[in-house]
């Protein structure tokens, strides 16, 4: 095409010339003709991704990279101790002034949902898992969806999966837990450095019991030496608790979707007394203190 070009330009000029013959004009010419046409031959569309909804459009690109990537739906999690941030093993002070020390606090979420006028929009990720069956040790592999979070102190921002749906949101719901389809995964074939993966403290207990949705370790006093209390609710303690909060919550086109999910530690652990080692009696406090203990906002 570049030559093309360049000889229809010489062409042009050719039949408009007239008069005396310039040998200073016509080298100019010439040299501004070659530098055009060396412009034009070296000329290499720039590939880059064109899709407007990508995080990663270029607007400067005229050639599709196939490169695109998309917005995902964020979870920061913000932990406190009333107005305090809360950091592991951290030494606190009961309702009742017992002192006590909070170790850690570790949480699974998921089915996240948005909705808008009545319509449900989800994250496209999906994950095949094994699971198994209600009987017999045959296991079998599913598809889920794949917005599965377990929440720890750190990372304090959790990806829930791949969310393409933009503009404006009036409620979001997810769960504190898995659902029962999840509660049949084996962890130990799940993808390396996956939520429902084998976790060193142990959140999977067993076919029976399944995942532990939330677990709090605690040590009931001060002293040295004391033996942590690990309070972990199941299926049994939250057999269905889903969180509803209500927008606007606003997802801009090629930006990742960022909501904050707030708890507040001291809020949930009011009312429980330390002292008598009854972590039934925990477990119960806890779950009338959670709606309390969470805030969602953006």
């Amino acid at each position: 095409m570049h030559k093309l070009l360049c000889n229809s330009v010489f062409r042009k000029t050719a039949r408009r010339r007239t008069g005396a013959f310039q040998p200073a004009s016509l080298l100019l010419f010439g040299l501004a003709m070659s530098f055009l046409c060396c412009v034009v031959a070296c000329y290499e569309p720039q590939e880059g991704c064109q899709d407007i909804s990508a995080t990663n459009f270029d607007a400067s690109a005229d050639k599709d990279c196939a490169c695109c990537t998309y917005p995902k739906l964020r979870i920061g999690v913000s932990q406190f101790y009333g107005d305090d941030l809360f950091i592991e093993n951290s030494r606190y002070i009961a309702s009742d002034g017992h002192p006590f020390v909070l170790k850690n606090v570790s949480f699974y979420l998921s089915d996240f949902q948005l909705f808008r006028n009545g319509e449900t929009f989800t994250v496209s990720d999906t994950v095949g898992l094994y699971t198994l069956p209600a009987t017999g040790n045959d296991t079998m592999r599913e598809v889920f969806t794949d917005d599965f979070v377990l929440v720890r102190r750190t990372p304090i921002i959790n990806e829930a999966g791949t969310f393409r749906y933009d503009g404006s949101f009036d409620q979001m719901k997810f769960r504190l837990g898995l659902d029962d389809q999840a509660q049949r995964v084996v962890p130990s074939r799940a993808p390396a450095g996956h939520p429902l993966r084998t976790q060193s403290d142990s959140l999977w207990h067993g076919r029976n019991e399944g995942f532990v949705f939330m677990q709090v370790v605690v040590a009931r006093d001060t002293l040295a030496g004391t033996k942590p209390d690990t309070i972990s609710l199941k299926k049994a303690d939250l057999p269905d608790f889903i969180f509803s909060a209500t927008g606007p919550f606003v997802h801009k086109t090629g930006y990742n979707f960022d909501i904050v999910l707030e708890i507040d530690h001291r809020e949930l652990l009011n009312g429980i007394d330390w002292t008598t080692g009854d972590i039934s009696a925990w477990k119960l406090q806890i779950v009338s203190n959670l709606p309390g203990a969470l805030s969602v906002y953006q």
